[in-house]
């Protein structure tokens, strides 16, 4: 009796989680779209022969077409970025309209140098590490080009959704004396049970449980559109969530945020293993701090963003890694950023403090690539 009782509970949790996914969102709207609104669009750069040099996740889909285009460019220099949803939004895009890294790219073509860039949102210093840690298996880097956000020192931890490559490969960082490369491994193997490996290759999985909860995860896949959409679900729910939070707690974009001391530092210590491994690899370093809207009172303590950036500063200069820094922090006027979705539930929109419009990408462009043009 017990046991028919559990089954039931678990056909009815069942049905429960399929009627959301299929009934409670249409799975047209990206992971990556959901926090940016109406105003804002995502563009993910290409190059001249249309073929794509920015991605946002490392999966089956989008990284066999980025690897592609690698080794078609026949290039001797590459430039990667790695950013967030800056790098990858254009505040009322029109048509025709490009980002920064498309920009660049095309201004690099005739150096004999090509641009590559994964932009993840809110992206912090511990999945740029990641990201970095995989991509420099694939791709042979030259200069490595960073943005180091305050929002994004307030994040922790590797997102699966970005990684399911990664995950299904058992991906870990070779490196078992740092502690964030094992926080970082950590995090990778929580997620290892929920990796869909290939239909005929179930030798990664480690147990019974591990075996079924796979071949029932590729029946879905195969046979279930919707069951494809459960990430994106996961997103709205987890939005919903945050605006509610706000909503209780009276948060809006212009809202001051604090710097979070571990997670700051966590995200330092991520920083210091990259600059290390790029010293080491010969791997040259452009770290920016980003443009911000600058028209209104920062979202910050002024005091604590000064540290962040004095801190990086001193990094690049004191340290004897070959690191370049620039600060673009007010180089965009108020009159090319725009609003965004409201971080609330009662509010429509809000001063977006993150995403400007295609001429603030063309100012970033043209102060990048200055910058790029003397790091030899």
């Amino acid at each position: 009796m017990k046991i028919n009782k559990r089954i039931l509970q678990l056909l009815l949790a069942f049905l429960f989680a399929f009627s959301i996914i299929q009934f409670g969102f249409s799975g047209n709207t990206k992971f990556e779209d959901l926090a940016l609104g109406t105003e804002t669009s995502s563009y993910f750069a290409k190059n001249s022969f249309n073929e794509p040099i920015h991605i946002s996740r490392i999966d089956d889909n989008e990284e066999p077409k980025f690897i592609n285009t690698y080794k078609n460019s026949g290039k001797s220099k590459t430039v990667l970025f790695l950013g967030n949803s800056q790098t990858h939004s254009i505040n009322q895009i029109k048509k025709d309209q490009i980002n920064f890294i498309q920009i660049i790219d095309d201004s690099l073509n005739s150096s004999h140098s090509s641009v590559f860039c994964q932009s993840i949102p809110n992206a912090n210093l511990q999945e740029l590490l990641l990201s970095y840690l995989y991509w420099r298996n694939k791709i042979h880097i030259k200069t490595l080009v960073l943005p180091l956000f305050f929002d994004d020192l307030r994040e922790d931890g590797i997102r699966d959704v970005f990684y399911p490559n990664l995950i299904n490969e058992r991906f870990l960082i070779a490196d078992s004396s740092s502690f964030i490369v094992k926080k970082i491994n950590k995090n990778l193997r929580s997620y290892w049970s929920q990796a869909i490996l290939p239909k005929n290759n179930l030798e990664l999985c480690q147990t019974v449980q591990e075996r079924v909860e796979n071949n029932l995860n590729v029946y879905f896949n195969d046979n279930v559109q919707s069951w494809n959409y459960r990430e994106n679900v996961r997103g709205n729910f987890f939005v919903w969530l945050y605006k509610l939070r706000n909503t209780v707690f009276g948060i809006k974009a212009n809202t001051v945020r604090e710097m979070i001391l571990k997670k700051y530092s966590d995200n330092m210590d991520a920083l210091l293993f990259l600059l290390n491994k790029c010293k080491k690899e010969g791997v040259k370093v452009f770290i920016y701090i980003p443009p911000i809207r600058s028209d209104v009172s920062l979202p910050y303590h002024l005091e604590e963003y000064n540290k962040l950036k004095n801190d990086i500063k001193s990094i690049c200069i004191n340290n004897g890694y070959d690191c370049y820094f620039a600060d673009f922090d007010n180089i965009i006027p108020g009159n090319m950023w725009g609003y965004k979705e409201s971080t609330n539930l009662l509010d429509k929109r809000e001063l977006d403090y993150m995403h400007f419009k295609y001429e603030g990408h063309q100012i970033l462009a043209d102060s990048i690539y200055k910058r790029l043009s003397y790091i030899k």
